[in-house]
Parts: structure tokens; C-alpha cells; sequence
């Protein structure tokens, strides 16, 4: 059994979806064949739409955000909804952090926005202002990075993968 079969045999059936939340607030639209395709196209989008979402501050939302996202451009629901679960209570905080340090780095590196960084700093608002605007363009910068590094990772994984396959076919036939 191939890791495709492993996959689809414990993803759950129509009807127990029929009863889950998903579906009483997202319709009849999750149950739509795109979102549970099984190709490259779908499983990048899918970790590409997850990874973009899990590196943003929006811990709370983050697989509401996800399930609307794969929904909007018709992606691997069950892959978009894993791939959230890279920022978890264990990994947020240096995840957090990081993305922190890397938005003070590049606001402060632009010329000419320390000017406009230290007016707003001076205010005791403003450095509340100046913190979360700091991680939100280091979370924008790492989820870009994540979604863009993960998107092609899949696509190359998954032509690696295929790539051989001819020759595989061919083998098990000379084989029998």
C-alpha cells in the first residue's frame, strides 16, 4: 500500500462530514471533489494556503482562515488544515518571535522608516503599534517564505515521485 492509499483510508466518508461543524457552517461546497483531490496542483495549493496561514498571528482563526481559503481557490481541504498545525502551542512563541525580530530588522533597515519608527515609539501607544507591526511584517515575509518554499517542494516531491513511474510499470509487467 502506497502513502496515496494510506492517506485516502483515513480521510473520513461523506457522511461523517455530513454531521461534522464544517458542514453546517461551510454548505455543501466542502464536499466538493477539488477539495479532496489527490494531485500535485492540489496538495501544493493545499500546503501552500496552510503554511501561508499558520506563520500569521491569527492562532485562534487559523483553520476557520484555512477552510475558506481552500474553499476560495479550490485546493486539498484536509492538507490546508494540517499545515496550521506548524505554529502550535509549542512551536508559537519562538515562531512568534522569530517573525518579530526579522520585522524590527527590516523596518529598521528600509532608510528613512526609523524616522517614522522612532516618532511612533516615543508614545507609549505607539510602541504597542510599532511591536505588532514589527511581527506582522516578519510574519508576512516567513508565511511568503513557507508558502512559496512549500509549493514548490510538493511540486518537485511530486514529479520526483511520478518521474519513475513508467519504468516502474514496466518492471512489474516484465515481473508477472
Amino acid at each position: 500500500m502506497g502513502f496515496r492509499e494510506l492517506i485516502l483510508r483515513r480521510l473520513p466518508d461523506r457522511n461523517r462530514l455530513r454531521r461534522s461543524f464544517l458542514f453546517r457552517v461551510f454548505g455543501k461546497g466542502i464536499l466538493a471533489k477539488d477539495l479532496w483531490r489527490f494531485d500535485s496542483r492540489s496538495l501544493a495549493g493545499g500546503l501552500s494556503i496552510g503554511l501561508f496561514i499558520a506563520f500569521t498571528p491569527t492562532i485562534p482563526f487559523q483553520m476557520l482562515l484555512a477552510c475558506v481559503g481552500a474553499l476560495y481557490f479550490r485546493v486539498n481541504l484536509p492538507i490546508a488544515l494540517l499545515a496550521c498545525w506548524v505554529t502550535n502551542p509549542l512551536t508559537a512563541v519562538p515562531i512568534y518571535m522569530a517573525a518579530w525580530r526579522l520585522g524590527h530588522f527590516v523596518l529598521y533597515a528600509i532608510p528613512y522608516a526609523d524616522e517614522y519608527v522612532a516618532a511612533y515609539a516615543e508614545v507609549k501607544r505607539g510602541r504597542i503599534i510599532l511591536g505588532s507591526f514589527c511581527l506582522w511584517t516578519g510574519c508576512l515575509i516567513l508565511s511568503t517564505a513557507a508558502a512559496i518554499v512549500g509549493n514548490v517542494l510538493v511540486r518537485w516531491l511530486w514529479k520526483e515521485a511520478h518521474l519513475h513511474q513508467p519504468l516502474r510499470d514496466h518492471i512489474r509487467r516484465i515481473r508477472r
